[in-house]
């Protein structure tokens, strides 16, 4: 008997009403800014290239003593191959971003077989590379995370990975493309949004709107547009809306594409390179900059873990990995009315991200035809958006019974060695 029903009923069905009489898309003046977006038909030819794809998983289990086990494992799946990678390790520190570093890794090295191996002409990678490779830096040169501290060798490994399974596709030929299935960025949004309030405000704060994303995770600027925004109310309407629209976290590119993308399109990619707002506000857009706060950081990990040094040179992979990382061309293609537009990003080669100068811009020279009609032909529907992504997704994702089972055997293992005598399974990832 389910002792907390009728509480369930009243509590959610409150809550959704809330959320559905809240403001809607309707409120926003989301037509003004359809010839802002720039978009293309996907090409109705596909491609004959050789696909394959990667995903991954992670799991986590607790020992008695409150440290973890962390498990990370990878496949690429190809017309004729798997490849599979697993990463095993345990955690003395809990740490939220440890376990996802070592699927980075995991998902990195499966990837470098993959191309090394069996010759792709296109390797689909599940996320996004510009999150990715962004979280990866800001836990090196920032401090929001204590115990971040603690494992900066481990992310510096995760980001040189990375920056190798980009460097070895590009000396082999093969096109990485990173698909995103679920995805919130607003960096579309605010782009098109800043340009046209850049035409009505002659304001330094759009310009830098343009330039960097996303200005409204700095206090300042947060508190520039909420200004502007009461200022307009009493005698911009027009602007005033556009500024909300702006503000809305609620509103991401998925939201604003799925009323001005119409199916079968894809955006023109933008280009986009070292545009983070805080490492642009800080001043820390080049490697040398970026190297020298990594290594402040490197320094806390010593402390805490009462080391004189490391035995590899951390500060020059940290640099390599820097050195290596491309800009990247990212779009939205939307294949169904019914479903959300995928984010697709690919590496701009030739380009380096941190080379001190932020970009963020439409770039129609962008050749991604053929991508576009590659992820066409392999969509099937909202839960199965492309072919091989789902092959590997279902080979590599941890399910619960098989955690189970991984936590059964740990166990013994941990009882061989008088390590623990109890092991609890955590919450599953």
């Amino acid at each position: 008997m389910d002792h907390f029903f009728d509480m369930f009923m009243a509590s959610a069905g409150r809550k959704l009403r809330e959320y559905l009489g809240s403001r809607s898309l309707q409120d926003y003046p989301l037509e003004e800014l359809s010839s802002y977006i720039l978009k293309r038909p996907v090409p109705q030819e596909e491609a004959a290239l050789r696909a394959a794809g990667v995903d991954g998983g992670i799991g986590v289990v607790k020992l008695a003593n409150g440290h973890q086990v962390v498990l990370a494992r990878a496949a690429a799946v190809g017309p004729d191959f798997l490849e599979r990678e697993f990463i095993a390790d345990v955690a003395a520190v809990d740490s939220a971003s440890l376990p996802w570093a070592y699927l980075v890794i995991a998902e990195s090295l499966v990837g470098i077989r993959a191309v090394e191996k069996h010759g792709v002409d296109l390797l689909l990678m599940d996320g996004s590379l510009y999150a990715k490779a962004l979280r990866l830096v800001h836990n090196l040169i920032l401090t929001r995370e204590f115990q971040n501290l603690y494992y900066v060798p481990e992310l510096a490994t995760a980001l040189y990975t990375l920056s190798r399974l980009i460097k070895t596709a590009e000396e082999r030929g093969t096109r990485l493309v990173f698909v995103s299935k679920d995805h919130s960025f607003k960096i579309l949004k605010e782009h098109v949004v800043f340009e046209k309030l850049g035409e009505r405000y002659r304001d330094y704060l759009f310009q830098r709107g343009l330039q960097w994303y996303s200005i409204l995770w700095i206090r300042r600027f947060r508190r520039e547009l909420l200004d502007l925004y009461k200022a307009a109310r009493g005698h911009d309407y027009a602007g005033a809306r556009l500024l909300a629209l702006l503000v809305a976290q609620s509103v991401t590119d998925g939201e604003l594409l799925s009323s001005l993308l119409p199916p079968g399109h894809y955006t023109v990619p933008m280009l986009v390179g070292s545009c983070d707002a805080y490492i642009n506000y800080k001043g820390l857009a080049t490697v040398d900059k970026l190297v020298k706060a990594a290594e402040d950081r490197l320094e806390d990990s010593m402390i805490l873990r009462l080391k004189e040094g490391f035995n590899s040179d951390i500060p020059g992979l940290i640099r390599e990995s820097l050195e290596a990382l491309p800009k990247i061309y990212l779009f939205y293609l939307r294949l169904r009315s019914d479903d959300t537009p995928l984010l697709v990003e690919l590496p701009a080669e030739g380009t380096k991200m941190f080379d001190g100068s932020p970009v963020k811009a439409f770039y129609p020279a962008a050749k991604v035809e053929d991508v576009a009609s590659t992820l066409a032909a392999q969509y099937r529907d909202p839960a199965h958006y492309n072919t091989w992504l789902w092959y590997a997704h279902t080979v590599a994702s941890f399910k619960s019974s098989q955690l189970s089972e991984y936590a059964v055997y740990l166990k013994k293992m941990a009882e061989e060695v008088g390590v623990a005598r109890r092991v609890k399974l955590a919450w599953g990832l």
